[in-house]
């Protein structure tokens, strides 16, 4: 034990404390004229000064040899028989031991406990001394400052690639002694944050340790801008049929002695357009229902099912499409192929395909596919001779509403969800989609499905 804790120097202050009290004791008892008398007689300072004596020795020279024997006897009975008796600090702190080890035991398990609920954090959380050096960081805030090499636990805030805008939120809490927040880009634009911090006052408001909380809101800003695009292409989708059937409309009402073929013409253009807005909203509940029966039930009711039959039965949906375009449709499924499948939802996932397909090629035929791959999934493949498709197409082209070229696919009544479907077909059935293609190669879209 530290030596200002010594036994010595205890048992000194004890005594001076003592005395001081004996000494206040005697002047009050040296107001009381009993008292006076007694020490005015011949001997009667002598006896009250070896009474004095005597509680002295008792205090300062029995007692804590009394107590020094009772710690020595605790701490043999505890495995320490071997201390040194003329060391009394040395065996205080031999019987302390054994009721400070568990007690340090028990605040390194809390300690452990707490470092193990930081790093659950959702969210990056720093710590920051007064000189911007890194206390504490949980495996979060080590993931979106880029630190996969060392913890940033120890090492200065100057060392992080985004030091800047963190450098400069840190100064602004401590200058503000509250609460601050802001939007930081972080690695190279690569992660959008939401950092919040709040000060510790630790030597004064202007200094201190700062607590930074870091959110990434990435994902959150993109659904934002998605949710935009997706009501604005809605919005467009509705507005052009719309507009056009009110212009027919109103053109009808205002004259009653039109042409016959004129008002036909108007007639069928509006009836056009209504079956055009009717497909966008029955497609749209179809994207919907796809998606919440797949997040209610985990996945779609399957059954195994004869894959030539479900790819006959899409081809004879685009029967009339393939006539009228002057495109052939081949399919090339081995005999006797069965596979688990929800049947309806794959022939209306391969009919939008083919007539995707049958609706940009250029020359037939129209190929469908399929065959089992080597990690036993089963593939779809529908293959058009079209003008392909250049990369940033290809990159969007399940996008709901997205056309690379938008006034063919409107001129044929597309929704510009056909596309959207297939892909929420394919993740019903836990598979995924993909286009292969080159400008001016044509297009394969394969559809891969694992076993149920």
């Amino acid at each position: 034990m530290p030596r200002a804790y010594s036994t010595r120097r205890s048992t000194l202050a004890c005594a001076g404390v003592v005395a001081a009290l004996v000494a206040l004791g005697a002047a009050g008892l040296g107001h009381l004229a009993p008292v006076r008398r007694f020490l005015a007689e011949p001997g009667g300072i002598w006896i009250a000064a070896a009474a004095f004596f005597l509680l002295l020795l008792g205090i300062f020279g029995i007692y804590p040899r009394l107590l020094l024997g009772s710690l020595r006897r605790s701490a043999r009975t505890r495995g320490a028989a071997g201390a040194d008796p003329a060391g009394p600090d040395r065996f205080l702190e031999i019987w302390a031991m054994p009721r400070a080890t568990p007690a340090a035991g028990g605040i390194s398990d809390e300690r452990d406990h707490f470092d193990a609920l930081f790093d659950l954090l959702q969210d990056g959380t720093l710590v920051l001394d007064s000189g911007n050096r890194i206390r504490r960081a949980n495996a979060t805030a080590n993931r979106l400052l880029g630190a996969t090499d060392a913890p940033l636990a120890g090492r200065a805030l100057a060392d992080v690639p985004d030091r800047e805008s963190l450098e400069e939120l840190a100064s602004d809490i401590r200058g503000a002694g509250a609460f601050r927040a802001a939007e930081i880009q972080l690695r190279g634009g690569e992660c959008l944050c939401q950092v919040a911090g709040i000060p510790f006052h630790e030597g004064g408001p202007a200094g201190g340790h700062v607590l930074l909380v870091l959110r990434d809101v990435s994902r959150m800003r993109q659904l934002e801008r998605a949710g935009e695009e997706y009501a604005t292409n809605v919005s467009h989708e509705l507005k052009t049929p719309l507009t056009l059937i009110l212009g027919y409309t109103e053109t009808l009402l205002s004259h009653a002695d039109m042409e016959p073929d004129f008002r036909d013409r108007a007639l069928r253009t509006i009836e056009h357009h209504a079956r055009r807005i009717l497909r966008i909203i029955d497609d749209l509940l179809r994207l919907a229902w796809l998606k919440n029966e797949v997040e209610a039930v985990g996945q779609i009711p399957r059954a195994a099912v004869a894959v030539a039959t479900v790819a006959a039965e899409a081809v004879a949906s685009c029967r009339e499409w393939a006539r009228n375009a002057g495109i052939a449709v081949d399919v090339h499924v081995p005999a006797g192929l069965t596979w688990s499948l929800h049947a309806g939802l794959m022939e209306e996932a391969l009919a939008n395909l083919l007539k995707n397909a049958i609706l940009y090629a250029l020359v037939g035929p129209v190929e469908i596919r399929a065959r089992v791959l080597a990690n036993g999934n089963l593939e779809w493949a529908v293959v058009d001779r079209g003008p392909g498709l250049k990369p940033e197409d290809a990159q969007r082209i399940f996008d709901r509403f997205y056309r690379a070229d938008k006034g063919r696919s409107r001129a044929a009544g597309g929704s510009g969800l056909g596309l959207p479907i297939v892909q929420q077909i394919v993740r019903a059935h836990r598979g995924t989609a993909r286009v292969e293609t080159a400008p001016g190669a044509g297009c394969t879209f394969l559809l891969e499905i694992p076993p149920a």
